[in-house]
């Protein structure tokens, strides 16, 4: 039975050989040093400028090794330049370099010496290229980050300017409609049954009270409830949501999935549950409206975590497979009073956005690559304590 010690060394030992002998390195450095030994060994003592010019032709490969492998590189191809002219310059095997020996020793000297200045030269640019590329990396991330602060600052002024104007005139709508109704009511009973006056007063009254949830719905924007934070496990508020939207998802041929990413112990979220349930609910129930017309389709919900600026979240999508939307509403999907829906308000997804940012959270939409469907993503702040157990 094979050592695993043994054998682990050996793919070691290959890992480490292997960028010395790639064919780039076998082409510009390898084969050329074989070609001037060979022309060494092949060229008569009484062509001492043939020597001469083959000696210091070593140099070339050498370089060649050390740009393209660093030091690793350019020390194996000179001191395998050393080992193959060593014989050569102080031997009479085939024939001898007749330059004076103090001049070949020194020759072979200053290969290797190249070899470790120049290689550690190009080491050194990789690992300086390396960490500029790493900067860029969290330059771009935090410009990233800035973006979507804007972003959300952007919004949310949107939102607290256009609350303040819903809730005048909301309120200045719901005062009027309670006159309307109770002076209705009083009409509908001095109406008798069965005539078409009573008929008309009630499809009166019914209408009054949707004009009063459509005031209550712009109320519920302009002066959303305040969220009691807490400790919650996103578990069990998806859990919620998924109960809550299973039957009309049945109903409606769709099929409800629930996934973790391979994420076993998730952290706890700052956030109040039931608003995180509104919020998710509202997202869910549009997923399975937006797949409704094209005869069903899959609603799916997945947690995982992931870190932004150094901080850990946890990240809710839900995804569903119905026709992706338009490249033009992606970035106006969140704003008050835009709607694709006949007879919609606009204000669902925004009362969703305005939810976030109270848990300091960050709601997104994309299209699925391929036309696979839109994804929305929550993503929320873990409870303090709960990133130090990771």
């Amino acid at each position: 039975m094979p050592d695993p010690t043994r054998r682990g060394f050996a793919q070691g030992l290959l890992e480490d050989l292997r960028p010395i002998f790639t064919p780039r390195m076998v082409l510009s450095a390898w084969l050329p040093c074989l070609v001037i030994t060979v022309l060494h060994y092949r060229i008569g003592a009484y062509h001492a400028w043939g020597h001469d010019v083959l000696r210091r032709l070593y140099y070339l490969p050498i370089l060649f090794a050390a740009f393209a492998g660093g030091l690793r590189g350019g020390v194996t191809v000179s001191v395998f330049a050393s080992l193959v002219y060593f014989p050569h310059a102080f031997t009479s095997l085939l024939v001898q370099d007749p330059a004076a020996a103090l001049e070949k020793g020194l020759e072979i000297i200053l290969y290797n010496s190249v070899a470790i200045v120049a290689g550690l030269l190009v080491d050194r640019e990789r690992r300086e290229r390396e960490r500029q590329e790493r900067l860029a990396i969290r330059l771009g991330d935090a410009l990233e980050d800035q973006r979507r602060m804007e972003a959300q600052l952007i919004r949310a002024g949107k939102l607290g300017a256009l609350g303040e104007m819903t809730a005048g005139i909301a309120h200045e709508i719901k005062n009027p409609l309670h006159s309307l109704k109770g002076t209705a009511e009083i009409l509908r009973d001095a109406v008798p049954e069965g005539v078409p006056e009573r008929r008309m007063l009630e499809l009166h009254i019914e209408e009054i009270d949707r004009l009063g949830q459509t005031a209550d719905r712009f109320l519920s924007f302009a002066r959303p409830i305040p969220a009691s934070l807490r400790p919650v496990d996103p578990r069990s508020v998806i859990d919620r949501v998924v109960s809550l939207v299973s039957t009309q998802a049945r109903k409606e041929g769709v099929e409800t999935v629930m996934t973790t990413g391979g994420a076993v112990d998730l952290p706890r979220v700052m956030g109040d549950p039931d608003l995180l349930a509104q919020l998710l609910l509202n997202i869910a129930l549009n997923g399975v409206q937006a797949m409704a017309p094209g005869g069903g389709g899959t609603l799916t919900f997945s947690l995982g975590t992931e870190r932004q600026g150094g901080k850990l979240y946890v990240r809710v999508r839900v995804a569903n497979t119905g026709p992706p939307v338009p490249e033009g509403d992606l970035e106006r999907i969140f704003d008050p009073f835009y709607t694709t829906k006949d007879g919609g308000t606009g204000l669902g997804l925004s009362i969703c956005s305005r939810i976030a940012d109270e848990h300091e959270g960050t709601l997104a939409v994309r299209n699925l690559p391929g036309g696979g469907g839109v994804e929305f993503s929550l993503a929320l702040p873990v409870a303090e304590g709960e990133d130090d157990r990771r």
